[in-house]
């Protein structure tokens, strides 16, 4: 779970919290400075490097990858206006 995470000293972004559903999904809400924030949020097959999927979140910093095969995989997300790096989760496994 990604919470809380200083990117380079600067404003942390939270992704809070990724929370794992039935129907093989991966879902969960980015946050910055307790904030709920839009952004780019993609996702990568952690085996072969291969990005999975790629969405925007919804207004309220809401995402969702559903329908995805057991595997392992890494979210990234984006700073919405590129003032930091990414955010990463690795390890994620869908339930």
């Amino acid at each position: 779970m990604l919470t809380n995470i200083e990117l380079f000293s600067m404003q942390p972004i939270d992704v809070n919290p990724v929370v794992y559903q039935k129907g093989l999904s991966i879902k969960g809400q980015i946050k910055e400075g307790g904030n709920n924030i839009p952004c780019r949020v993609r996702l990568f097959n952690k085996l072969t490097g291969r990005i999975v999927r790629d969405i925007t979140t919804d207004q309220h910093g809401n995402y969702e990858f559903d329908h995805l095969l057991h595997s392992i995989f890494f979210v990234v997300a984006h700073h919405p206006s590129s003032k930091f790096n990414a955010v990463i989760q690795d390890n994620v496994v869908p339930k």
